[in-house]
């Protein structure tokens, strides 16, 4: 593509497409938000007060016919993805969709073929394989600190009250629309499984609590994958923790790694402010514990770097780079999921079918 910016289109524009997508992009070379498509007026008004100038359609099918936007950038519901996916790449749009990719491998499959055969590039918002924390536990694996791996365990546990009867439930607590913190915390915490271990998988363990009357999506969930080099991975995601668990917990034969609390990123993002690559963004020394024979004598956390994701979506449609999170990367990781749910649905330890 020879022009010098890639025409944006976001379509969503809540805590997704304000915070996340507008606000990295905005701070992209070669990115350039052009449009918003949203009905509700205030987020309207909040579009045009970010981006001056920028159109606001109220369609999607205002977004597809607009000559100006070259990249689609989906912040909507799970159970939109697929359709809307499919719907830009039918009009040779690119595409970055938002985690969790789709509802199913099924769909996911059907916007991979879609992307294929009009020649767009299609990736997943995975920006938490660029977490500070993440970074450090890939770090002290690849470095050989704790020796061969056994277990690690990787929490995003909170607590929350039931959500007010009297109220609208929210999408994301209703299982039609893709919601549940194993598809939301859960689509970062598998996807960072597959980024550390790979493929190889031999089965899938899963339990899910459902404990808020009146609400069909899981409150609780605790997954445990085992990969066929001996790894056991768990993964623990909810609502019910008043007391909550370190984010890592990794040990080896030769030591241990432990990381508590988040990576600073989001809650930066959230006051208007991009940190990725300072020191700020990097998970705080006191928070991290790296006990090992090989440790070394000044071990620091690696600084997050969220603009890392669309600076390189910028790269791979500019200048023909390659793609850091391909569709088929997420596509993988979703296969663990959808694995993950039959098995908490039927208390059967389940094998992965369908992993590239």
């Amino acid at each position: 593509m020879s022009r010098s910016a890639i025409g944006v289109g976001l379509v969503g524009y809540g805590l997704a497409g304000r915070v996340f997508h507008g606000m990295l992009i905005k701070a992209t070379p070669g990115l350039e938000v052009r449009a918003v498509v949203t009905q509700n007026p205030s987020r309207r008004q909040q579009a045009q007060a970010d981006f001056p100038g920028v159109k606001v359609y109220a369609r999607y099918e205002e977004l597809l016919d607009d000559p100006g936007i070259d990249l689609v950038v989906i912040g909507t519901p799970h159970d939109t993805h697929k359709e809307l996916a499919v719907a830009a790449a039918a009009r040779k749009k690119h595409i970055v969709v938002d985690k969790i990719m789709a509802l199913s491998v099924a769909e996911a499959d059907e916007m991979i073929r879609a992307a294929k055969a009009h020649g767009v590039l299609l990736s997943v918002f995975q920006n938490r394989r660029w977490d500070s924390d993440f970074l450090t536990v890939k770090k002290a694996l690849a470095r050989g600190w704790i020796g061969e791996p056994y277990v690690v365990e990787s929490s995003v546990v909170r607590y929350s009250a039931p959500p007010d009867p009297a109220k609208p439930l929210p999408w994301r607590m209703q299982a039609r629309h893709g919601g549940g913190p194993f598809r939301d915390w859960g689509a970062h915490l598998v996807d960072q499984a597959v980024q550390l271990f790979g493929t190889e998988i031999d089965s899938v363990y899963a339990d899910f609590q459902y404990r808020w009357p009146g609400v069909d999506v899981e409150t609780a969930a605790v997954a445990w994958i085992r990969f066929r080099n001996g790894v056991r991975y768990r993964i623990e995601v909810g609502h019910i923790s008043k007391i909550g668990r370190p984010r890592w917990y990794v040990r080896g034969d030769q030591g241990a790694l432990v990381i508590e609390g988040l990576d600073p990123q989001e809650a930066a993002l959230k006051e208007g402010r991009v940190v990725a690559k300072s020191r700020e963004a990097a998970m705080p020394k006191e928070a991290c514990t790296l006990k090992a024979k090989d440790a070394p004598l000044e071990f620091s956390p690696v600084p997050g770097d969220y603009l890392a994701y669309y600076e390189n979506i910028a790269g791979a449609l500019l200048r023909g780079e390659p793609l850091a999170v391909t569709a088929e990367s997420a596509r993988n990781a979703l296969a663990v999921i959808e694995a993950a749910i039959e098995s908490a649905a039927t208390g059967q330890v389940v094998s992965v079918k369908g992993l590239a």
